[in-house]
């Protein structure tokens, strides 16, 4: 006797980018799709609007559901993605979604966790804010060109005083994103690290530094000649002042992501980045 194939989660969320048209019509497939299989679909309380449906808000979606599907750029995952333990089908082009859901209904793809980053603002010894990024923490000059200064400790030593652009704290998942535009490593997604890159560094001697995942960076902000912010994913911001203390590192909580078998990390090193360059380059 053959084992039964597992019915997949039943519940289903749908995040999806509001202002593209494509996006609206994927949505409206889905929900059919989905419910003559007798799977209960919600949609985000903004992406319903712009369909004149009922929505929900997003963390009350992400308590609720037991698969998130994203469907728009980046920004839609990184929104998705912050609101922890969650399931994700964020890893596919539109031509795919059919078949790839298949695929994650029935259970073939495998899942991966990814730790969140985490930041703490402390300001005269009390914490006034706090927060989760998916791929990265940054803090910069609200102008983007302004230097900021700031005091760096890690691993219970004081790493002295930089002047940049910025500071990035990114997961490894996030290090192929900011942080690589700033010079910083390439990190395997499923390491449980922190990547730590000064953004356009008045020193050559500053340097990324990668830090095991359950270390922590402290940043203290002297001063800027403009306001100054910390950044969560770049969606999420939170106005600086002198003297504060931001504490980062990763996080307990986690997202729990599909990962398509036919995109691994070096396939993608090698289709998105032109790892290497190429053979004809070479010759």
């Amino acid at each position: 006797m053959t084992a039964s194939r597992r019915p997949g989660p039943r519940r289903i969320a749908i995040l999806g980018h509001v202002a593209r048209p494509a996006v609206r019509r994927a949505v409206l497939r889905l929900r059919q799709t989905l419910a003559r299989q007798g799977r209960e679909v919600r949609l985000d309380e903004l992406l319903a609007a712009e369909m004149d449906l009922p929505g929900y808000p997003l963390e009350e979606l992400a308590r609720w559901c037991q698969l998130l599907i994203t469907l728009g750029g980046d920004g839609t995952v990184l929104a998705g993605g912050t609101v922890g333990g969650l399931g994700f089908l964020a890893a596919a082009e539109a031509r795919e979604l059919g078949a790839s859901l298949r695929a994650v209904l029935d259970g073939r793809w495998p899942v991966a966790r990814r730790r969140l980053v985490e930041a703490a603002v402390f300001r005269r010894g009390a914490k006034v804010r706090d927060g989760v990024a998916l791929n990265d923490v940054v803090i910069k000059g609200a102008g983007g060109y302004a230097a900021i200064h700031l005091r760096l400790s890690a691993l219970g030593e004081d790493l002295g005083h930089l002047v940049a652009d910025g500071l990035i704290a990114a997961s490894a998942a996030g290090s192929t994103a900011y942080s690589l535009s700033a010079g910083g490593p390439l990190i395997a997604p499923d390491l449980e690290a922190l990547v730590v890159t000064p953004a356009c560094p008045h020193s050559l001697g500053s340097r990324s530094l990668v830090l095991a995942g359950d270390a922590e960076i402290a940043v203290r902000l002297i001063g800027s000649f403009d306001r100054t912010l910390l950044m969560l994913d770049g969606q999420d911001s939170f106005t600086l002042e002198p003297r504060d203390d931001v504490r980062i590192r990763l996080g307990r909580a986690a997202v729990r992501m599909l990962q398509n078998p036919r995109r691994p990390f070096v396939r993608a090193l090698r289709a998105k980045l032109g790892w290497q360059g190429s053979l004809k380059r070479s010759l």
